[in-house]
């Protein structure tokens, strides 16, 4: 009677240590919520060093429409990033905004092509170029500013 006894026992210790794992994860699971689509464009370019005074001004100069496009809500942050560390064919310069809408997004591109700043002589002396648009349900951004920090990717495989 006593083995009997001993292997339910055993069987109960074995799934309460289950539960004891299953739990957590599922925990960890259901906090994840998807999110409203959030949309975001990235060019990547790649300036000759000569040139990255140039590329700071033209940056400078795009604040002016992105300010304009936070302060009517039309996108939610945007960016620019001066990559330090590089590699040869990979780009030096990076400039970003994020909408809630693919239309807002789009806006914002049409706006810098109608003021000319898409077709800059800097963007023009690039010897790469790229865009992305990228969509996101799952991000937690927060407003503010940040100047001569450090952005970290990890790399993909």
């Amino acid at each position: 009677m006593n083995w009997k006894l001993g292997r339910v026992f055993a069987g109960l210790c074995a799934l309460v240590v289950s539960a004891v794992w299953v739990l957590p994860a599922g925990a960890q699971m259901s906090e994840v919520k998807e999110k409203p689509p959030m949309y975001s464009y990235v060019g990547f370019w790649s300036i000759p060093r000569a040139q990255w005074g140039e590329m700071a001004k033209a940056d400078a100069a795009d604040q002016k429409i992105l300010d304009k496009e936070i302060a009517n809500g039309t996108i939610v942050g945007y960016g620019n990033d001066e990559n330090l560390v590089h590699s040869p064919d990979g780009p030096t310069h990076d400039g970003w905004w994020s909408a809630m809408s693919m239309a807002g997004l789009l806006n914002v591109l049409d706006q810098f092509y109608k003021s000319g700043s898409a077709t800059s002589p800097v963007l023009a002396s690039a010897t790469k170029h790229s865009d992305g648009i990228f969509v996101s349900r799952h991000y937690n951004w927060h407003s503010g500013s940040w100047k001569d920090a450090y952005e970290h990717d990890r790399p993909t495989n």
